[in-house]
């Protein structure tokens, strides 16, 4: 008798197909006692393929690279469950999956015995682990006793491998006895769970399941009584370097799309992906800029490259024609969800291996080991019409036609439809290739083409920009994206920089840099076109410049050289108190403030007194204990605050995600001269960073001033050639004391990701989406499908023959903070060239508020600008990539971007005295007149250091005549 059941990892976990014979007992049966000795590995790590703390890595290729603190100190990690592994396959290369471990506190309590949490100069090392330094930091490998207490057949509601219970673990040295194990072998190039005690791995039939790919999962029967019975352990495809983060992001260029600020309703074409697909009988949708009727004819929704869905409206049947179209030969799937996600959603799912008809499949609810399961509707429920699969000319066509309304299932809605959607790589049922959640709007059935999720590789167009009729952007110079408008919110503030949303009371405060004071910005009316500038006298007269944060009832701010407090209430700032004393002046002033969740820390970042510094002792963040502050005598920055993290040249934007984790921005130093990478290689390099600074990495450095990331440097030059390749080089001026490229490879960490340089990025958030469906006062917040992101103000290049920056960035982010593409445009100069027509735009912090919307200061004119969304909040989005010329010499990445992150050791900091400089904001910033450049190379010149020869004797001349030139 045979049943089919499909398990996802996930949302779509893993597809199985399962043979089972009734004559067929106990290989392995409930209440065996077994052992097994192998690496011991979290399921969200098998699930993701990669390894969490080191995403070069595939999961089942390299057990032993994972580290104690991923598996015992990461949540979503230890709360996903535990399997062992066995040995690996030779096909694969992978290890074979073993059995699950359902007391997950035991395999913890263990594991932190066994592993050490020693310093380590390759791995993130484990905070919880008590073994000493000879234990281990990575690779979990024991040896595991216990009782099968279910075998992963559907029998009890759960798919997958074997569980064991009752389980305790031993060190690996132990073993298992010839009688009590299990083992996972290879046997004949696949995957198979055996009692040890059954038959010797080299008596086993290499037929058994020769027709099973290694990547399938299967239970099989075997008919002659005097072979084993074997279960076939899935194994995972491997993540090449290439894709290795556990979502990839894609956009389209520019000219897949109507232009933003195009006056007409236009519905975006999708002809240039779906020309690849069959036509079938139906008349095909074209194009146009008319509205499609989807009740009249096929209308077409792209929902990646090489997949496409085609839908007909049957109103008067109450049915729905969908076609799906995946140019290759795979099973395909669509499902319908009440909240995009996959348990207690209702699939259609056709394969041509199993025959021509598609069938529906209902998906259980989660277990405490597996996401979801899905199994096929009775036969009283298959009421799918006219349901087809077939491999056409190597395309796979799957048609049915389903009833809109049945009982007991999700009903298909005259609305807006939470759907998604799968394919795997064959035709085989197997692992997915791709999935992805998406909805379908049947409100008015003009939709062709809708957004799908951002998290995964898509390339499809936004639903419509109808709605930019009527959003008009201001400045009249400015590109956003579709269906996002900008407005000048408030003018005539005295060059405006740090800025603080309160989301309890929607208060906007901001530091006037000009005027050195804190104000408020209170709307006058509803739709806040009128805005008053209110002045909190107690803050005036002490030299504020940026730094903002409201916490515990008090109000923060800051000089180059202090902290100060004021009580804050009803819009008032009571007496001033000093916080923190002690800040060195000069250099790069600003201040930037940062609170964490719980309002205990206070992070303060200093920048460096120069251009290349001689050490990072100005350079850094220090945090602050602020619930052991008596009040009276303040903080002294250097003796009292915690160092949390070095080696940053000026880390001006801070923000807090979701997840907890500080990030910052990172403005690169200037005039970069390296003989043996190119000579004058300072265009590009180096490059701006974004930055995370975890926990575990308290203390260690981003290697400045020794150390830089590259943006882009051609290969012919020793470099990648891809822009933002993020590789660590030395800084000339330090080679000769011994900081050489392999030393800052070796020694200090890597940055998240290096953006375009010289784009001086000054503050930095996050996204929260929240559900204001019951907030009838909110309006124009951003969509759901940009929940998490980070949104950077890039304030602008000076030191750069092509300017760059002058706009607000976002960076896609994963569901595990992780970014997935370089930074996209969102509000930039329509126009040539990233600089804008007198008097211009320079960004400089970017906030949002409790309705979603944003808000940026902006330095130039004095201005705050509110950038809405003028779409549905619930959207998904998928934004256009522009293509705006910036000189660089590299190619764009193909591939998203997730840098792997390790645990570094202290390095040696130089001795030598701090080099003083006249106070200017940053070198990446100063205005961008040509004497101002001239004024900056002097200072560079007379105080950077001097130990690069070539660098004074041929770039300087150079450049100081290039000046010379332009002034005259």
């Amino acid at each position: 008798m045979n049943s089919y059941f499909i398990h996802f990892p996930g949302y779509f976990m893993i597809l199985l197909v399962a043979y089972l014979n009734n004559a067929v007992v106990d290989a392995i049966a409930v209440g065996d006692d077994v052992c097994m000795t192998g690496y011991i590995m979290d399921i969200f790590c098998i699930e993701l393929g990669v390894l969490l703390d080191n995403r070069q890595i595939t999961t089942l290729e390299g057990p032993e690279n994972h580290s104690f603190h991923c598996l015992l100190d990461v949540p979503v990690c230890y709360n996903s469950g535990f399997m062992v592994l066995g040995e690996k396959d030779s096909k694969t290369s992978l290890h074979c999956l073993g059995p699950r471990l359902e007391e997950s506190d035991v395999v913890i309590d263990v594991g932190r015995a066994a592993g050490s949490s020693a310093k380590s100069t390759t791995h993130t090392t484990c905070r919880t682990c008590s073994g000493d330094a000879s234990k281990p930091v990575s690779g979990y490998r024991a040896t595991v006793k216990g009782t099968v207490k279910d075998l992963g057949d559907g029998s009890s509601g759960v798919l997958g491998q074997p569980m064991l219970n009752n389980i305790k673990v031993l060190d690996f040295e132990v073993g298992c006895g010839e009688e009590d194990g299990i083992v996972v072998k290879n046997i004949g190039g696949e995957c198979k769970i055996l009692r040890s005690g059954t038959m010797s791995p080299s008596s086993a039939t290499p037929s058994l399941v020769s027709s099973v790919a290694p990547s399938e999962s299967t239970t099989q029967q075997v008919t002659p009584s005097d072979q084993p019975i074997v279960s076939t352990s899935p194994t995972y495809p491997p993540t090449s370097s290439s894709s290795s983060t556990p979502s990839t992001f894609k956009v389209l260029p520019e000219s897949h799309y109507p232009s933003s600020s195009s006056s007409e309703s236009i519905t975006p074409s999708v002809s240039t992906q779906s020309s690849v697909f069959l036509t079938s009988d139906e008349p095909s949708f074209v194009p146009s800029t008319s509205t499609p009727d989807c009740n009249t004819q096929f209308c077409e929704k792209a929902l990646s490259d090489d997949y496409l869905l085609r839908y007909l409206l049957n109103v008067e049947d109450g049915t729905i024609t969908m076609e799906v179209i995946y140019d290759g030969e795979a099973w395909v799937a669509v499902a319908f969800s009440e909240d995009e996600n996959m348990p207690g959603s209702d699939a259609v799912i056709g394969s041509p291996e199993l025959g021509n008809v598609p069938q529906k499949y209902s998906l259980l609810a989660k277990t405490p080991v597996v996401d979801s399961a899905i199994e096929i509707m009775p036969e009283e429920e298959q009421t799918l019409i006219n349901a087809t699969i077939e491999v056409r000319d190597g395309q796979t066509v799957m048609k049915f036609t389903k009833i809109l309304k049945e009982p007991g299932q999700i009903e298909i809605m005259m609305g807006l439809n939470n759907m998604l959607w799968a394919y795997g790589s064959s035709n085989t049922l197997s692992y997915h290739a791709q999935r992805s959640p998406f909805t379908l709007d049947l409100s008015s059935s003009d939709e062709a083409v809708n957004s799908t999720s951002p998290s995964f590789e898509l390339s499809v167009a936004p639903s419509s920009v109808s709605s930019q009729i009527d959003c008009k952007p201001w400045p009249d110079a400015a590109w956003l994206q579709p269906n996002f408008c900008s407005n000048r919110f408030v003018d005539g503030l005295s060059r405006p920089r740090g800025l603080h949303i309160d989301h309890t009371t929607d208060e906007i405060l901001l530091v006037e840099r000009g005027a050195s004071r804190v104000v408020r910005l209170v709307p006058n009316n509803v739709d806040a076109s009128d805005v008053s500038v209110v002045a909190l006298p107690n803050t005036e007269g002490l030299g504020l410049n940026h730094g903002i944060e409201l916490s515990g009832g008090y109000l923060y701010a800051s000089s180059t050289t202090k902290v100060y407090r004021w009580l804050y209430i009803d819009g008032n700032a009571g007496e001033t108190e000093e916080v923190i004393v002690g800040m060195r002046s000069g250099g790069h002033f600003t201040r930037t403030l940062a609170f964490d969740a719980d309002g205990r820390w206070l992070y303060v970042s200093i920048g460096s007194l120069g251009n290349v510094a001689s050490d990072s002792s100005s350079s850094r963040i220090r945090r602050f204990d602020m619930s052991s502050w008596g009040g009276t005598t303040p903080f002294n920055y250097d003796d009292d605050g915690e160092l949390f993290a070095d080696g940053l040249r000026n880390e001006v934007g801070l923000s807090f995600d979701v997840h907890g984790d500080l990030w910052g921005v990172e403005n690169g130093a200037d005039n970069l001269f390296r003989e043996d990478l190119g000579g004058d290689i300072h265009n590009d390099n180096p490059s701006e960073e974004l930055n995370r600074f975890r926990e575990d990495q308290a203390g260690q450095s981003w290697g400045y001033p020794y150390c830089w990331s590259e943006y882009c440097l051609s290969k012919e030059n020793g470099g990648s050639g891809i822009k933002g390749a993020n590789t660590r080089w030395a800084w000339p001026s330090f080679l000769d004391a011994g900081y050489t490229d392999e030393w800052c490879r070796e020694n200090t960490n890597e940055s998240v990701m290096s953006m375009p340089a010289h784009s001086a990025p000054l503050g930095m958030t996050f996204y929260k989406w929240k559900d204001l469906s019951q907030d009838e006062t909110c309006e124009g917040g951003f969509p759901r499908g940009m929940n998490n992101y980070a949104f950077i103000a890039f304030h602008g290049s000076w030191n750069r023959s092509v300017p760059t920056g002058y706009k607000v960035v976002f960076v896609p982010m994963d569901s595990v903070g992780n970014p997935t593409h370089q930074p996209i445009d969102l509000f930039r100069h329509a126009g040539d060239g990233a600089k804008w027509p007198n008097p211009g735009i320079r960004p400089v912090d970017v906030q949002f508020d409790n309705c979603g919307r944003l808000y940026i200061t902006e330095d130039k004119t004095g201005s705050v600008i509110q950038v809405r969304y003028d779409g549905n909040y619930l959207d998904n989005f998928d934004p256009i990539e522009t293509d705006v010329a910036d000189g660089a010499s590299c190619v764009a990445p193909e591939q998203s971007t997730s840098q792997t992150e390790n645990d570094f050791t202290s390095f040696p900091t130089q001795s030598n005295p701090p080099v003083s400089e006249e106070a200017n904001e940053s070198s990446n910033e100063p205005s961008s007149t040509p004497t101002s450049e001239l004024s900056e190379l002097v200072r560079n010149l007379v105080n950077g250091p001097t130990s690069n020869a070539l660098q004074l004797v041929i770039w300087w001349p150079v450049h100081l005549m290039m000046l010379l030139f332009q002034i005259l």
